[in-house]
């Protein structure tokens, strides 16, 4: 697992909503603010605005604001909605068996997957209990 640049992005862009909680603020503001490239600013702002953690408004006073409280937005979910779901394995992927053992009894014991699922959980558990409101300044 890697936190990319534009989780980095991602994390500030809310950070400086959170810090401008009930104001409506232009892209070009949060950019240049916080430091992010305006091309990413847009395109991460899209993402936000359909994982519901932001909303836009259009016209000549329009921009971003949060559409959620901020001290309910955690880490995890600003990284679920650009990245999507945390997976340290592709065996820990529920849906499409990647996995070898995936068919076979042999699943049901293998050491890895039970290690490396419970150091998942915990990663995630982590992230959801950090919420923007502890990165405001």
């Amino acid at each position: 697992m890697k936190l990319t640049q534009e989780i980095d992005y991602a994390f500030r862009i809310i950070a400086h909503l959170a810090a401008n909680e009930g104001q409506v603020v232009g892209a070009p503001t949060i950019a240049e603010a916080m430091g992010v490239p305006s091309r990413f600013t847009l395109r991460i702002l899209r993402k936000l605005n359909i994982a519901g953690l932001t909303k836009s408004r259009r016209g000549a006073k329009g921009g971003y604001s949060l559409n959620r409280p901020a001290e309910s937005i955690s880490l995890y979910d600003i990284i679920l909605a650009i990245d999507g779901p945390i997976e340290l394995s592709r065996c820990m992927h529920a849906n499409d068996p990647y996995c070898n053992r995936f068919n076979s009894e042999e699943i049901q014991g293998c050491k890895f997957h039970h290690s490396i699922y419970g150091l998942q959980e915990d990663i995630v558990s982590r992230l959801k209990d950090m919420t923007i409101t502890n990165f405001i300044d």
